[in-house]
């Protein structure tokens, strides 16, 4: 197996591991009276989304004849920003650390630079407007 391949298939596993864990976690959290979300929203959506993509880099991996090119410089990368996510939060705060990681994240996959702006800054938006204003996430 080449190692893009590995590296491909231990992210998806890696996603689908945490995103179950945190959908198991996020049934102990208490509900709020009314309907209304409590605690257990964001841990179940984190988990719906990356049980959702671990599933889809798997079956991707399927049909697909090549990987990405240099994929353990990338995954070394995500993972030393995924280890500053604790201080960029107390830093800059949640929308902009989410737009940040967006732009990061699309300028990996090789979006070009105006398209990867534009996403990390509708993400960052949307990030403010959802889980800041609408839900009242601090942050």
């Amino acid at each position: 197996m080449p190692a893009e391949r590995f590296w491909e298939r231990a992210v998806a596993l890696v996603a689908l591991a945490l995103g179950m864990l945190a959908l198991y976690l996020s049934r102990s959290l208490p509900q709020m009276e009314g309907g209304y979300p409590g605690p257990a929203l964001f841990p179940s959506i984190l988990g719906v989304v990356l049980v959702a993509s671990g599933l889809g880099l798997l079956w991707q991996e399927r049909g697909s004849k090549g990987g990405l090119e240099g994929g353990e410089g990338r995954v070394l990368l995500v993972i030393l920003g995924l280890a500053l996510a604790p201080w960029l939060l107390g830093q800059i705060k949640l929308a902009p650390t989410a737009g940040l990681y967006a732009l990061a994240g699309a300028l990996l996959l090789g979006v070009r630079p105006a398209g990867a702006l534009l996403t990390g800054g509708a993400v960052a938006l949307l990030v403010y407007l959802v889980f800041q204003r609408f839900l009242g996430v601090q942050g």
